[in-house]
């Protein structure tokens, strides 16, 4: 079976299976906080988030982060906007596909770009692996895009074996940049025992089991496969935690080469300062020297620490770590505010609000 096996199987699990999954389901999320609904696990968040607003005397000084991105890159961001501010060198053959865009356009748009299958489609504004799926033709494009008519930024599927989530700043003064967090992303994988079905170790998988509907509809049939002994099965190819995808804490690769090379990437962003690189590079070595590196998508202010999601790591240090980059982001919002730089104001945030929401429940 091959492990990027991605093709629809218009297969439901049975009502019994689900049912009977509920409560071992209900007490993995309930045991384990990385699980827990972004509703419930921000709450204290929300408590710092007002204590640095009133120390800024502005409920939105976040703006004041990442002037050059809209809202501070807090949500409603453009993904291609951001993109374009990157050199070619670092990120893959990226292009905007607007829905208005026409569908026999496509073939031709691919052949100026020069993006090949398999691709990666993803909303234009969104976040948390929201509607992003990997597309392997033309007609996998076309079907995709006629079930969400909204614009889309296409990239081309990036091969490199290590894919990080970085988080870097830099004082808008010069005197401060760090890298503060390092998370290697584990994609959902399955390890064959010649025995044993693709479902049933989908089951006997804590990680997995949560992913159970969504496997069933996208493997059908060869859910009842023998997977041979140590075959691995990869479930699933984006990189996002609520798609399955195992966050490991990879902070003791932190050194000053990677510190240079990720404020440097930083630095190719006018009026950028905060955020988490998305991105896949060859080796650890590869970071380091600035070669072999892909930029997948940049997110502002956001984004959390993403090493903070490795399994077992302590809640306290979780809420510690984010409290710090709250304040991170309060200083440098409020050095742009010394330099002239004005946030946000409330009506154009409630605005591109309104517009976020709108956008997201027609699809």
């Amino acid at each position: 079976m091959n492990s990027s096996t991605s093709a629809y199987q218009p297969v439901t699990a049975k009502p019994s299976q689900v049912q009977n999954l509920w409560w071992r389901r209900f007490r993995i999320r309930l045991w384990n906080w990385e699980y827990w609904p972004t509703y419930i696990f921000n709450i204290p968040v929300v408590f710092t988030w007002l204590w640095n607003a009133l120390k800024a005397r502005d409920l939105f000084f976040f703006t004041l982060t990442n002037p050059g991105i809209e809202t501070g890159g807090f949500f409603g961001e453009s993904k291609s906007a951001i993109l374009n501010n990157i050199p070619d060198e670092y990120k893959p053959t990226t292009v905007l596909l607007k829905a208005t865009v026409e569908e026999h356009l496509f073939e031709s748009i691919f052949e100026k770009s020069g993006l090949t299958f398999p691709v990666i489609a993803k909303p234009e504004i969104g976040e948390r692996g929201w509607l992003i799926s990997r597309i392997n033709s033309m007609e996998e494009l076309k079907n995709y895009l006629k079930a969400h008519p909204i614009d889309f930024i296409i990239q081309t599927y990036v091969e490199l074996p290590l894919e990080v989530s970085i988080m870097v700043f830099s004082m808008p003064d010069g005197s401060e940049s760090k890298v503060t967090s390092i998370c290697e992303k584990s994609f959902l994988t399955i390890e064959g025992d010649g025995v044993s079905t693709v479902e049933e170790l989908i089951l006997a998988s804590d990680r997995a089991v949560l992913q159970f509907e969504k496997l069933v509809l996208k493997f059908g049939e060869k859910m009842k496969d023998i997977l041979p002994q140590g075959r691995r099965l990869m479930l699933e190819a984006i990189g996002n935690h609520c798609r399955g995808t195992m966050f490991l804490n990879r902070n003791d690769n932190i050194d000053e080469a990677i510190r240079v090379q990720m404020v440097k990437l930083l630095g190719t962003m006018p009026d950028v300062f905060y955020g988490r690189f998305d991105m896949r590079v060859a080796s650890w070595e590869s970071l380091r020297q600035g070669k072999d590196i892909r930029v997948l998508e940049f997110n502002g202010t956001s984004s959390d620490p993403a090493h903070i999601y490795q399994p077992g790591y302590s809640l306290i240090k979780a809420y510690s770590d984010i409290f710090y980059h709250w304040h991170v982001m309060y200083r440098i919002s409020r050095q742009n505010r010394r330099a002239g730089m004005k946030p946000e104001r409330f009506k154009k945030i409630v605005s591109a609000l309104i517009i976020y929401f709108r956008y997201k429940r027609t699809n």
